[in-house]
């Protein structure tokens, strides 16, 4: 669009310029003859026997006095008629009448366009003298048809090149865009038979043009990423169906046992109960789903954060977990360093918390103990919980945070295998990071670090308060 738009402008510009200046030398041409002519006539005023008239010249006057000759000539003597060509005298043709109103005095005179007595295009001169004591008025005109004609021609031989011109520029720039744009076309086209079914099919980088290659390989890896996406929601369908479909069954076949005959008080309530267990672990999964889909969605923004104590966020969560700690005789051993001020959601973070706490609870063995800690590292604040446990062994603990995912040890434990999912998520979230260490019947050690936002009063003893049994 902008190519036409220039090519337009440029190439009516030049035939405008062009126009000028083929009509400008066609008009000079013309006045320079009639100034010619207009000094050749004045020449013939004479001063004889005290009478001034214009005295005949066949050589110079031929053709002006021949009828509708297309030449005329008339002169005045102090605005009276002296002399004039035949055909103004017999039609009282007047050559002024084409004249502008307002005229040159000056010696070149005034040239104007009019229309001569046969009703053809002529150019008049239009001459003021002064000679023997009179001032004579001289007018000169010819056909000017040729001249016309020739400008006309010119102006539509023009026309003629700037449209050409501008097709011819329209169509090379459609070529080049047509060919420049047949790769990228292509490209689109390849992409077009991409689905979510075929991810797996790539753009080869290697064929394509060095402008698109770029492109290519951008593309390649946004398709890795989709893959990686829809591969993770594929597992996570399948793990979400796998895990409920379990406490489905087992509520079914409870329900099948009870209804088969009659039965006791105390068996109908045994199988509600049952029940509930499983609506509660039902529940917790459901729970967890949400939470993880809120954290997907983007959910945690900056916007919302607020600035608070990291120790007091560990100890309000190390008693919350001091209860079942006990029920299991395992001792809870907190270690709080110098306070720091954290930014961040306050619930959604001892959330994180209270997840790794529990995990680590969970998989601990009997009188076991959980060591929690906080402190600094290079200006990032550091939670570590350890515990005393089963651990994790090499090949799971990469794994220990997908979703669902529970390693072959702890598959008879309760749980929906999200926990640390989420707390990665939420940690993530934050501009965090988390780490696990672990051996397999040593225990784990895990690591949270988290952007801090400065630091408050100092612990005047690093003491540990501890929860014995």
């Amino acid at each position: 669009m902008w190519l036409f738009m220039v090519a337009s402008l440029l190439l009516t510009t030049m035939g405008f310029f062009i126009y000028q200046e083929v009509r400008g030398i066609v008009f000079s041409a013309a006045d320079k003859s009639l100034h010619e002519e207009i000094g050749e006539i004045a020449g013939l005023i004479r001063e004889r026997d005290g009478k001034i008239e214009l005295i005949p010249s066949g050589e110079i006057l031929g053709d002006y006095t021949l009828p509708l000759s297309g030449r005329y000539y008339k002169v005045l003597m102090d605005g009276t008629l002296l002399s004039a060509s035949p055909s103004l005298v017999d039609r009282s043709f007047d050559l002024a009448a084409g004249a502008q109103q307002s005229r040159d005095a000056g010696a070149t005179g005034k040239t104007y366009t009019s229309v001569g007595p046969a009703g053809e295009p002529i150019r008049v001169l239009w001459q003021d003298r002064e000679t023997l004591g009179r001032t004579f008025s001289i007018f000169a005109a010819e056909d000017f048809r040729a001249g016309i004609r020739m400008v006309r021609t010119v102006r539509n031989l023009l026309f003629l090149l700037i449209l050409s011109g501008i097709a011819i520029v329209c169509l090379t720039g459609f070529s080049i865009a047509k060919w420049s744009l047949a790769p990228l076309n292509v490209f689109s086209r390849r992409i077009g038979e991409i689905t979510h079914k075929t991810l797996g099919r790539k753009i080869d980088a290697t064929a394509e043009t060095r402008e698109i290659s770029d492109l290519a390989h951008a593309f390649n890896e946004m398709l890795d990423r989709l893959q990686k996406v829809f591969e993770g929601e594929r597992r996570f369908i399948a793990d979400a169906s796998h895990e409920l479909r379990t406490p489905v069954s087992v509520i079914k076949a409870q329900c099948d046992v009870v209804l088969q005959k009659e039965r006791s008080t105390e068996e109908y309530i045994m199988a509600l109960r049952a029940i509930r267990s499983v609506n509660d672990n039902i529940g917790d999964l459901v729970r967890d789903l949400l939470a993880l889909s809120r954290l997907d969605s983007g959910i945690l923004s900056p916007e919302g954060f607020t600035a608070f104590s990291l120790n007091d966020s560990i100890l309000k969560w190390a008693d919350v977990v001091r209860p079942l700690a006990a029920q299991r005789g395992i001792r809870i051993v907190t270690r709080v360093g110098a306070d720091v001020t954290i930014t961040g959601d306050r619930d959604r973070l001892g959330e994180a918390f209270l997840n790794i706490m529990e995990n680590g609870l969970k998989y601990n063995r009997e009188s076991g103990l959980l060591d929690i800690s906080s402190g600094t590292d290079g200006g990032n604040a550091v939670v570590s919980v350890r515990d005393t446990g089963i651990g994790i062994g090499k090949a799971d603990i990469e794994r220990v945070f997908d979703r669902f995912y529970r390693a072959d040890i702890s598959r008879g434990d309760e749980g929906t295998g999200l926990g640390l999912s989420i707390a990665r998520a939420i940690i993530e979230a934050h501009g965090g990071e988390i780490k696990l260490e672990s051996a397999e019947g040593k225990g784990t050690h895990c690591t949270v670090v988290l952007p801090a936002g400065g630091r408050t009063e100092e612990n005047p003893a690093d003491m540990p308060q501890d929860e014995t049994r």
